[in-house]
């Protein structure tokens, strides 16, 4: 966001899109895991800069960081819908082996060995005991999923977005749409524009952004396209980490249980 001549050129050479590790708004939380880039300019400010370039911004945000206060989902669906940005990915905290992450927790005795894949996975409850309770951080994070995939809010996000892009520097040739790309215009249209209770606001939408940037139409319609499948996901997501936490609690409950006494 700080470099202008990078970015032009990005756009320049087509790149159309940059992935943002933000990891969360908090700055108690950037300054603790040494994010120091992500405090030097406002991040709202930051994500308008690199959207009004040209460039889509997508981002990625973690919760469960030590020290983080009650309502961090609260803050991050803010911080994602005052920025437009469409495609926001989430994920719980997990420790690495061999990081000095990993490294404290064990010291501290903190590790779990509850979760057999710590790769970063969407559907994992930390492998570690958080600072605040794992049902509490647990219901954020589906939250997050919940509200920001909302197909209304979702759609705002979207067209916003679309409007604050600038064009690009140089029209692209016409090309005849194959069969595959029609097919998958027609499903879009029809999901978007007459089967789901959004479809007013989506047919307003498309012909707004006709009318002030036609040529980030192409955009709206590849956004609304993922909408399919972020709708499906975060289904997935709550059912898992629901599932998860039960298991969790039915263990807890287990352990609490008093052993019988043989006569």
């Amino acid at each position: 966001a700080e470099d202008a001549e990078l970015m032009e050129l990005m756009v320049a050479a087509n790149f159309v899109a940059v992935f943002l590790g933000i990891e969360t708004p908090d700055e108690d939380s950037l300054k603790l895991t040494k994010k120091f880039q992500n405090t030097r300019k406002p991040l709202l400010e930051a994500v308008e800069t690199i959207h009004r370039s040209g460039l889509r911004v997508m981002s990625g945000f973690i919760l469960g960081f030590d020290g983080e206060k009650p309502g961090s989902a609260k803050r991050i669906v803010e911080f994602v819908e005052k920025s437009a940005i469409a495609v926001a990915f989430f994920s719980m905290l997990q420790a690495l082996p061999n990081t000095a992450l990993w490294n404290r927790l064990e010291k501290e005795g903190r590790l779990l060995d509850r979760i057999e894949d710590p790769g970063g996975n969407q559907t994992c409850l930390p492998n570690f005991i958080p600072t605040r309770s794992v049902e509490e951080l647990a219901n954020d994070y589906v939250s997050c999923f919940w509200e920001l995939y909302e197909p209304k809010r979702y759609l705002a996000r979207v067209y916003r977005q679309c409007l604050l892009r600038k064009p690009p520097p140089h029209k692209s040739k016409f090309q005849m749409p194959t069969l595959i790309e029609l097919r998958a215009l027609a499903t879009v249209c029809w999901r978007n524009g007459f089967k789901r209770n959004t479809r007013f606001l989506f047919w307003a939408q498309l012909f707004s952004i006709f009318r002030h940037n036609p040529q980030r139409v192409i955009s709206y319609l590849s956004n609304c396209a993922s909408l399919e499948h972020f709708i499906e996901y975060r289904q997935i997501v709550r059912d898992q980490i629901e599932g998860q936490l039960a298991e969790l609690n039915a263990q807890k409950a287990k352990k609490k249980k008093p052993m019988a006494i043989a006569s």
